[in-house]
């Protein structure tokens, strides 16, 4: 079964998104290219206080838990459908699937660091306001209202590009309001981010490369060892009030 369009069907599916502005992200649009972006001024304290914050970060993860956020493509699919490309929109579809079944089964064998949950990207709003009730998803993509995650303190991770980013350290009132920008430089199997979906920083291990599907298990297997092992080298840092204000 195969885990990628022919090139027929995605022939026809570049030509729709040059034509009529479709495309497979749920997200909106990229991030503008941004040029001088070190001069914001969540970059005033960056260097002195960034790998405190990636300590705290680790510590707070292994007593908190992961939620990985999976793509519908519902817009996309929506929007072929309502052109009448029915065929073309059913075939997004069975791939949408396939790719969210793979991400899930490399996190469900290979993730051991802390417990970990997985959401539809509809429901992003839902996670950044900490209003998960109903909304996880089992192993079979099913909605499971028992499925529930206690903890108070989450990161959320996807597979996306990552970003140059135009921001630096934020506390929650700032994050809240911030949008990120910035130029993408590569495409990752899993990328980690705060709930208000601001990538972290290193030298917290929040990136983690990797394009083909089928080792995506093996991806998720290098970035426990990596989240594993930065945490060996922190465990037990207590983090100051100045640094726990960034961490959220």
């Amino acid at each position: 079964m195969a885990l990628k369009l022919n090139n027929y069907v995605l022939s026809i599916f570049c030509a729709l998104c040059t034509v009529t502005g479709f495309s497979q992200e749920d997200e909106g649009p990229k991030p503008p290219k941004v040029k001088d972006y070190n001069n914001d001024s969540t970059f005033n304290h960056f260097a002195r206080y960034r790998e405190d914050v990636a300590k705290a970060q680790i510590n707070a993860l292994k007593n908190g838990a992961l939620l990985v956020r999976l793509k519908t493509n519902l817009n996309t699919i929506t929007k072929l459908k309502a052109a009448g490309k029915i065929d073309l929109a059913t075939q997004i579809e069975r791939e949408t699937y396939l790719t969210n079944k793979v991400i899930v089964r490399g996190f469900t064998n290979q993730f051991k660091f802390c417990p970990v949950y997985f959401f539809y990207s509809t429901y992003s709003d839902s996670v950044k306001h900490k209003n998960t009730t109903g909304i996880f998803l089992d192993t079979n993509l099913t909605q499971n209202p028992s499925i529930v995650c206690a903890t108070s303190f989450y990161l959320v991770a996807e597979q996306t590009d990552a970003y140059s980013s135009s921001l630096g350290l934020l506390t929650e009132e700032q994050a809240s309001k911030a949008i990120e920008k910035g130029t993408a430089f590569k495409q990752a199997a899993i990328i980690v981010k705060n709930r208000y979906y601001i990538q972290l920083h290193e030298p917290f291990p929040y990136f983690q490369k990797g394009y083909k599907l089928k080792l995506y298990g093996e991806y998720v297997k290098r970035f426990n060892t990596n989240l594993q092992e930065f945490y060996n080298k922190n465990k037990g840092y207590e983090a100051s009030a100045e640094i726990r204000q960034f961490v959220y």
